[in-house]
């Protein structure tokens, strides 16, 4: 069902995309849905993401697409919208667009403060680079919404509304600046901790190699057999 998704993902992708100017109803629909799909992988496999590193890898790597889809939008030129009601439509999905950036900081920090003991420094690493990412999302939303309220306004929708998706995604890139960083501070501090247990480790392995080499010169002849 997963691949399913994908393949359709791609193929709109493909379709929107491929023309000079892409339709931005079209494409928000689409986002909206790329959002939802990486969200549900979130809560289909909580518990897997929380323990594995490949399993947060390819969890990560969905972001990235996300990432790298909102950013040739923003590269491409858009069609103007045709009907007021078109550019209300846009504004409302942006807004939702821009919750679920939020949303998807609020998993990546929840990640970050549950995940399993026995994770490793990749791990951690992981972490803060899809909170890079995701700032970076929440930063490209920020520059839909400018755009789309900049069309918004020359087909005569009223200030008010247009001011009121700015203020949406002001506060909700906030959030996810919190959020974001939060759970690479997490991240820094897990990893300097699995840096030093491995190092204190070490450091007992040898002190306690010393210890029986020790032991060992000063009673060479080792332990009498009893008989």
């Amino acid at each position: 069902m997963k691949k399913t998704i994908i393949s359709l993902s791609l193929i709109t992708t493909a379709l929107l995309f491929g023309n000079d100017n892409i339709n931005t109803t079209q494409f928000l629909n689409s986002a909206i849905e790329d959002a939802y799909d990486i969200h549900d992988t979130f809560k289909n496999k909580t518990d897997t993401l929380l323990k594995s590193d490949e399993a947060l890898q390819a969890y990560a790597k969905e972001v990235v697409n996300f990432e790298s889809k909102l950013e040739t939008f923003l590269n491409n030129s858009t069609k103007e919208f045709q009907s007021t009601k078109d550019a209300l439509n846009a504004l409302d999905d942006v807004e939702q667009l821009s919750t679920q950036i939020t949303v998807l900081a609020k998993t990546t920090a929840y990640l970050a403060a549950h995940q399993a003991d026995n994770t490793n420094e990749s791990y951690n690493n992981t972490i803060q680079t899809m909170s890079k990412t995701i700032l970076r999302l929440s930063d490209d939303i920020g520059t839909m919404a400018d755009r789309i309220g900049e069309m918004a306004d020359k087909i005569g929708v009223m200030a008010d509304r247009i001011v009121q998706t700015q203020e949406i995604q002001s506060k909700n890139y906030t959030a996810t600046l919190q959020l974001s960083q939060y759970a690479m501070n997490l991240a820094s501090n897990q990893g300097e901790a699995s840096r030093n247990m491995s190092t204190n480790n070490l450091t007992t392995s040898m002190s306690n190699s010393m210890q029986s080499q020790n032991m060992n010169q000063n009673n060479p002849q080792g332990s009498i057999p009893m008989r």
